[in-house]
């Protein structure tokens, strides 16, 4: 075998050998390596990411992408990613287009307190979640009793209704909705999405060390 054949197959391999997934240095036929999934490591790099401990035959670990984790610092990992997702709910306002507030209009008045059924149809009817449906119904009778308080308000306090019943026949209904501004938007707290490349459950490590082999040839 020449010389020139001899680099090029070093050069193959060394282009397309299997790597290490932690220091992505070539791993050499002589190595003794972990596998963890379908990652394959260096003895040395199979250490935790965070600590640089080196971990141990039968010790409990986590994969994060390619990272490894020894279980206290997954633990901890997954708790703060807990509490940062509790801390970064928000709110997220929901706008709605004319043809819906006129559907939602509707239905109010016929029923401002609708059940789990209809909300779910009124929600299907709209193109709007139960939960977005829910909140306007919720907001629409605050803001009709609301109303209703201060439109009472103003009529007794308005001159020459001392002697007259607000809600008499020759007034309008205290009840009727005939002026009420309906919401045209809501608020609704919302998760954020989970934290893309969440470190996978926690594994026991029960191989041994090995030896690769490298058919260059």
């Amino acid at each position: 075998m020449t010389i020139a054949l001899l680099d090029l197959i070093r050069s193959v391999a060394r282009q397309f050998g299997t790597k290490c997934s932690s220091c992505r240095r070539l791993i050499q036929s002589t190595d003794w390596v972990r596998r963890a999934r379908n990652f394959v490591y260096h003895l040395a790099c199979f250490a935790c990411d965070h600590c640089k401990r080196q971990l141990s035959t039968g010790e409990e670990f986590a994969l994060q992408d390619c990272r490894l984790l020894c279980k206290q610092h997954y633990m901890e990992l997954i708790e703060g990613e807990t509490g940062q997702q509790k801390s970064k709910t928000k709110r997220v306002r929901t706008t709605f287009a004319e043809e819906q507030l006129a559907v939602l209009q509707t239905h109010f008045q016929i029923d401002s307190n609708p059940d789990g059924a209809d909300l779910e149809r009124i929600a299907t009817m709209t193109g709007l979640s139960k939960r977005v449906t829910q909140v306007w119904f919720q907001n629409s009778r605050a803001r009709q009793k609301k109303y209703q308080v201060n439109k009472k308000n103003h009529r007794l306090n308005s001159s020459g209704r001392s002697s007259a019943d607000p809600c008499s026949p020759k007034s309008p209904s205290c009840d009727s909705n005939d002026g009420m501004i309906f919401p045209t938007s809501v608020l609704t707290s919302v998760e954020d999405t989970m934290v893309s490349g969440q470190p996978s459950i926690l594994k026991k490590m029960s191989s041994e060390t090995e030896l690769i082999n490298h058919d260059i040839l």
